[in-house]
Formats: C-alpha cells, structure tokens, sequence
C-alpha cells in the first residue's frame, strides 16, 4: 500500500502531471517494470483525451503501492521528465527490479465518454467508440524492450501468433481454460518493437504441409486454383481526425498481408482513407478486371453498429459496401466466392461473459416436435413443384450471394486490439488460418476462430473480466477452401 505522503504528492501535482507527461512514453516503461500490464495499457488508453490518459496513469500509480510510486521516479528521469522526476524525487528511491507480487490491485475502468462523428447530410452520424492501445516508443532501450516483451508474452490471458506444430489440433481446450500458455516461438524481426510481433512468410508452415486429399467436385466447392488465387484489398485506417488513432492496427496489416500473400494472392494495403475514399476504393477493387477465382476485402478501422467510419469521421454503410461486391456491380466477381473480414466495433457495449464448467455431462440436448420431420408440409408441397433436374432452364440467382462476412464482434458489441499484437480477432485469424487452411473450408475455418477469440481472449477493467465473440454471415453457395499450394512440390522440378 502507498505512503500516505506519496499519495497525496501525487494528488496534489496531479494537474502539472496531466499537462507535461508523455503518456505513451511513460506507459511503456511502467509496463516494462511489470507496474502495469497490457491490458491496463489499453485501458488506460480507452481514455478520450491525453489529459485524461495522463491523469489516469497517475491514478494508477497510486493504487499500485510504493514499489509503483518508486517505478514511476525512475521512469520520468528514464525518459526525460526531469521537471516532473524533481516533484517526486524528495519521497523517492530507485529501485532497480520487481514483482508482479508487488503490485497491490488491479486497475479500475477510465470513465468513458461518447461524443458524436462528423459526418455529412447524406451519412448517419454514429457515435464514437473509444477502444485503443498504447502505442510503441521506437527509442525504447534494449534493457526495457527485454522486460517489456517477457511482460507483453505473460501479462494477457491469451497466445500469440506461432508456427504450425504436431500438437495444433489439441491446442483448444474448455472455454474456461482462459490461461493459454505455449511454448512455442517464432522468428522475430528485431528491427523495432512493432516488428517482433508480425507474422512473417517464413513463419507459415502451412504451405510447406501436405495439402488436403480431396478431390475437387465443382457441385459442392468453388473453384480457387488461378494463379494468383485473386485480389485482396486491405484498407488500415490508424489516425482519424477526432477518434482515438488505432494503435496496434499496424501489426494487424502485416499479420493479414502476410497471411493473404503466401496464399497466392495479389495484397493491396490503402491506408487512412475518408469515408468517401473507402467506398470510391471498393468501388474500383470490385470492378478491376483481374480478379481471380475468389476475392478477399480485409477493413481494419472504428465502427458502429451497421457503420465504419471514415478517418475523417465520415461513417458508411456496410450494407452500401457490401453491395458493392453483388453480381450486379461487380460482374467479374459473379459466382466466385468473396470474402469480408471486418476489425471494427460494432457499438459500445462490453461483453462481461458467463461462467462455465470444464465439463458438463447429462445436458439434454434440445429435441425438436416430431411434426417437424414429417414430410408432409408445405416443404414437401413446394419440393414436388420443382422442375426436373434434367430440364434445363435459365435460373435466376440472388445477386447478393457468394458473399461472406466475418465480423470481429457482435452487433452492439466492442472489439478489443492489443498495441503490440494488433486485434484479437485478426491474431486469431492468422494463427487458424495459417494452420488448417490446407483442411478446413472457411466456415470450418471461422467456426476455430470464434472459438480461439471466445475461449483464448480476455481482459479486464477492474473486477470486470470483458471477452469478444466474433459472427460469421455466410452467404455461400458452395464450401470454399483456400487450396493453399505446396511450395517445396512445386519447386521440386
């Protein structure tokens, strides 16, 4: 527990703190010194303005104890704050490491705030969703970056990003087994602290693994053998004129670049795009002439319900993007299966969960009437009407099909990012698909992303433990499998 005279040092200068801290700067190296962790970061982060961030680091000194009290000295003459390092330094000692059983309790939710999106006469005006990371300090020592990624890798209740391994398939447990640890690595690219979280061609094995042995029937799958597999269009929005920039969403583009490109397609990143920029680019994605077998639209930026917004705070319709892709407007895409991953919030509010058992045994399953097998209905009635399959006849076909969408989240519902590992759902994401998609369709595919975002997230905001349940809206006609190529088959000439 703090001294009293610290804490109230603090409360007194807490003004000068909230006008002159670095807020990114100073959050880093108390996560580093395992003061705080990464989810605290990103509440701290959640705040609407840097003053309120500054004062809520403060806050959170405090309620860390004196161990935190000293951290937070050594941190503002680490980083250049000697001005603010020379109010504290009378009740000050160095310390040179710590504990995590140091630290005195958890952090308490920022108080959250909504204020209203620009936008013109002829968009809806959502309200602003408020969910960000702390963001990387490229000139971080060698000696903090150490800590800082053993904090990062042990401070969140779920995995990153690895290689295939023999023992992916057991990798999911019951749901409430929330502590994922691995021991598995991957070859990091050192250059800078966003680096060493991506995920790099090298790191997928999944090409380099024995395709699935099926045959090929164009009845029940679609076809994905061009070369290239087809397009894909990554639009990144990270800085907006008055929401929060969208730290971490970095890594995501690389992570799904990267993802997408070793599986044979085209990659094309658009970062920071308004929100009529978004939609004169989707536009034109779904008109290019070069399409493949399939196409993959990857939108990475904040939202609302039924909107995501421009970088400008212009918000769109996703039902206006969607119908950009229908065989009406994008007539080289007819019939070939499209692909919507979608990293955005969907509203504000925050999923607390339900507890659950390891295991649960006797639950009856639920049992439908028995009238309902009958074939006798109007089911039956309808299906004897159908013409024969051998009379052949020009059929309609709904022009919003072959089209799906991933959502990170649910209706309503927010989307959590991490600063350095980029958003659940997009980690999860690449990990599944990297994986299975040389035996899994991508219904199969998402169904194992769902779970991996259930079970494998969580985080915090006090006593509240907050979880994220993606959706999925098949349009598809047909299964669709990735057929991802063997490369070392393929180049054994």
């Amino acid at each position: 527990m703090m001294r009293q005279d610290r804490r109230n040092l603090l409360e007194r200068n807490i003004l000068v703190f909230s006008n002159k801290l670095q807020s990114e700067q100073i959050l880093e190296v108390l996560i580093a010194k395992q003061i705080l962790n990464a989810d605290n970061g990103d509440v701290i982060n959640s705040c609407r303005t840097e003053r309120d961030k500054r004062k809520e680091i403060v806050k959170a000194v405090q309620r860390r104890g004196d161990v935190a009290f000293d951290a937070f000295y050594d941190a503002l003459r680490d980083t250049g704050h000697h001005e603010l390092a020379a109010v504290l330094e009378p009740l000050a000692r160095t310390i040179d490491f710590i504990t995590p059983r140091d630290l005195e309790c958890p952090m308490s939710p920022a108080s959250h705030r909504r204020s209203r999106a620009l936008s013109p006469s002829t968009f809806s005006s959502p309200t602003r969703v408020h969910r960000d990371s702390v963001s990387s300090v490229s000139s971080f020592t060698s000696t903090y970056q150490d800590v800082y990624t053993r904090a990062r890798s042990t401070s969140r209740s779920s995995r990153p990003l690895h290689t295939s391994d023999p023992s992916a398939n057991s990798s999911f447990t019951g749901c409430s087994s929330l502590g994922y640890s691995s021991s598995r690595t991957r070859s990091y690219s050192k250059a800078s602290a966003h680096s060493q979280y991506i995920f790099h061609e090298e790191d997928m094995n999944y090409v380099d693994a024995p395709t699935i042995h099926r045959v090929f029937d164009e009845k029940t799958m679609y076809r994905n053998f061009s070369t290239p597999r087809g397009l894909c269009l990554i639009i990144n929005n990270e800085h907006f004129e008055q929401m929060p920039t969208r730290n971490g969403t970095k890594a995501d583009k690389d992570n799904i670049s990267n993802l997408f490109r070793c599986m044979g397609y085209i990659v094309h990143c658009k970062d920071n795009l308004t929100g009529r920029a978004m939609m004169l680019t989707i536009r034109d994605f779904a008109k290019n002439e070069t399409h493949g077998d399939s196409a993959i639209l990857v939108i990475l930026s904040h939202g609302e319900e039924n909107v995501i917004i421009g970088v400008d705070d212009v918000s769109v319709n996703v039902h206006e993007i969607y119908d950009l892709l229908n065989a009406a407007n994008a007539p080289r895409l007819a019939n070939k299966p499209k692909l919507v991953f979608v990293q955005a919030c969907r509203g504000e509010r925050r999923d607390n969960g339900f507890p659950v058992l390891d295991s649960v045994d006797g639950v009856p399953a639920l049992i439908r009437p028995r009238g309902w097998d009958k074939g006798d209905g109007p089911l039956f009635n309808f299906l004897g009407c159908v013409r024969p399959q051998a009379q052949q006849v020009w059929r309609k076909k709904p022009s919003q099909a072959d089209i799906l969408i991933a959502y990170a989240t649910t209706a309503q519902y927010v989307s959590w990012r991490n600063s350095a590992r980029g958003s659940w759902f997009i980690q999860a994401v690449c990990e599944v698909f990297s994986l299975h998609a040389k035996d899994m369709d991508v219904v199969e595919l998402l169904t194992e992303v769902n779970k991996k975002v259930a079970c494998g997230f969580q985080t915090s905001q006090g006593a509240n433990i907050l979880k994220q349940m993606p959706e999925l809206t098949s349009r598809l006609l047909k299964k669709f499998y990735f057929w991802p190529e063997d490369r070392n088959r393929s180049s054994a000439v």
